[in-house]
This record gives C-alpha cells, sequence and structure tokens, in this order.
C-alpha cells in the first residue's frame, strides 16, 4: 500500500516550516495560499529544498531522517515533481523532453516514451519543441516525462495556477484522466479548494508553515 509520511521542519529567514503530513490516500490535495509553505513542503519531499530535521517516507522508504542522517538525493528518491510552468527544456523536442528522465539513451528508453506520448495522444508531436505547443499538450508532455521513471509519488506544484477557469477545469480533466492508471500516491497544492475537492481523497490545509486540519473527502 502506498504511504506517505513527511514530518517536516525548515526555518530560513523569517518563516518557520513545521508539517506533519501522513497519508495513504492515493491523491491527496494541500490548500493555502501564497506564501504558505505548500510549495517549500513539496520541494522539502522531493529533495529540492533542504530540510532541518524531520522524516520522509513513501511506502515504507526512508527518504530522509535527520536522526540517522539519511538524505537521499532527489534523483534516488522515486519522486516525480511538476514545477508550475512545467520546465520542459525548450530547445529539446517531445520526445527528448521525455527521455531526458531516463538514464540512457537507448531504444528500449525511446520505445517506452513513445508508449507514453501515445499513451497521452502526443505522439504526432515528437518532433516539436515545447514552445509550438499549447498549454495542454505541454502538460502532458511533463507529466508523460515524470511518469516514464515509474515515480513511487508525485507532486504538482499548483499546475493550473495561471489559468482562467474554464481552461483549468479542462485541463484538470484532462490531467485526472491521464493519472487514472497510475497506481501511487499523488500530491497535488493549491490555492483553489474547489479544485482540490474535485482531485482529493484526502486534504491538508496549511497556513503559515502549518497543518492546520485535515478534512476526509
Amino acid at each position: 500500500m502506498s504511504r506517505l509520511y513527511a514530518d517536516i521542519h525548515r526555518i530560513i529567514g523569517g518563516f518557520d516550516l513545521n508539517v506533519l503530513i501522513e497519508s495513504d490516500a492515493g491523491r491527496i490535495g494541500i490548500l493555502g495560499a501564497s506564501g504558505s509553505g505548500k510549495s517549500m513542503t513539496l520541494k522539502s519531499i522531493a529533495g529540492i529544498e533542504p530540510v532541518d530535521s524531520g522524516h520522509i517516507e513513501v511506502s515504507g522508504r526512508v527518504l530522509y531522517d535527520s536522526e540517522t542522517r539519511t538524505n537521499l538525493k532527489p534523483q534516488k528518491r522515486s519522486v516525480g515533481y511538476m514545477f508550475q510552468n512545467y520546465a520542459l527544456f525548450p530547445t529539446m523536442t517531445v520526445l527528448k523532453n521525455v527521455m531526458a528522465g531516463l538514464k540512457e539513451n537507448s531504444e528500449e528508453d525511446r520505445f517506452k516514451a513513445m508508449e507514453l506520448l501515445k499513451r497521452f495522444r502526443m505522439e504526432e508531436h515528437a518532433d516539436r519543441l515545447p514552445g509550438e505547443l499549447s498549454g495542454g499538450q505541454q502538460q502532458r508532455v511533463a507529466l508523460a516525462r515524470i511518469m516514464v521513471t515509474e515515480p513511487e509519488l508525485i507532486l504538482l506544484d499548483e499546475p493550473f495556477s495561471a489559468l482562467d477557469e474554464e481552461l483549468r477545469d479542462k485541463m484538470q480533466a484532462e490531467m485526472t484522466e491521464m493519472l487514472e492508471d497510475y497506481s501511487g500516491q499523488v500530491v497535488m497544492v493549491s490555492h483553489s479548494k474547489k479544485e482540490l475537492r474535485r482531485f482529493s481523497e484526502e486534504l491538508f490545509l496549511i497556513s503559515e508553515g502549518r497543518i492546520k486540519n485535515c478534512d476526509n473527502i
């Protein structure tokens, strides 16, 4: 069974992050305003941001523990992170962007990447550059790049924040469809309660670096 346990403590400047998330839900939402600590929490789980102390564990595998000085590098954590702007490489084709997550540049990797592009209905755009794609198409490529590595956990950092409501609803529906066959856990942070209620099985509220309550949906 997939299970996320994240006990994270960090002080940076005048901001004190002190959160505890424990969940075996498949789809987890973290709700909070800008500056509340949502993105910092995700980046700490992914290993992108350093942590002062605590314990982070995914499905029984320890990613970070301050007492034992365990601190896996981001590429060793089996955690996929989707940035707000998708962070695709602008000079690399769609196919190369997806393959960038893999260690080798083999025919087997190429086949694996193409299979995902087919699944996300992007195989016809394999040779195009990210700048030639729509926002929805870029989102599919970013998710394919994450899923090609078969992570145990996927983190979505406000993937729809820059969109108007109509396009946000459409892209969230597409995202949900693309994640249907994914058996691991997905954590999405957002400032939109409506967005997270549609997505989440379990919802956490974060405010000023603290988890305030947990609302089971």
